[in-house]
């Protein structure tokens, strides 16, 4: 997928919803507050959420039940992964294609990246993004 095509994506989503974990949660957080400041409705899940979801139903099943909650059809969730191996990351796509969302994966492994490689890709998208939607 192209730049290109991620910025149109994001143009006619209704909501952005990003998942990650470790650093890759951390830059969903840093692209969902640039994609704000570019008046695009974008949302990371805050840490008390996370966590509340988490003691009650799983950290497994956090990101996937937070989307079952809050996306509808019409959304975009823009998934990040270093590896795109985690289980609960997969869970949320799932759900949000269930959902009728459009999904972009960012799988830094699946695409060829190292970890840190991968991490910097993320950044990379989110700033290339904010650039095309000022």
């Amino acid at each position: 997928m192209t730049i290109s095509s991620l910025i149109e994506r994001v143009r006619k989503a209704k909501h952005v919803y990003l998942v990650g974990n470790g650093g890759s949660w951390a830059n969903s957080v840093h692209i969902a507050n640039d994609l704000l400041s570019c008046g695009v409705r974008a949302f990371a899940m805050d840490p008390a959420t996370l966590t509340a979801f988490a003691n009650d139903h799983g950290y497994y099943k956090a990101f996937a039940l937070w989307i079952e909650t809050v996306g509808e059809a019409g959304d975009l969730l823009i998934a990040l992964s270093g590896s795109g191996k985690s289980p609960n990351i997969l869970l949320a796509v799932e759900a949000a294609e269930k959902i009728g969302m459009d999904v972009y994966r960012e799988f830094g492994e699946a695409q060829g990246y190292d970890m840190q490689s991968a991490e910097e890709h993320q950044l990379f998208l989110g700033h290339e993004l904010m650039r095309a939607l000022k």
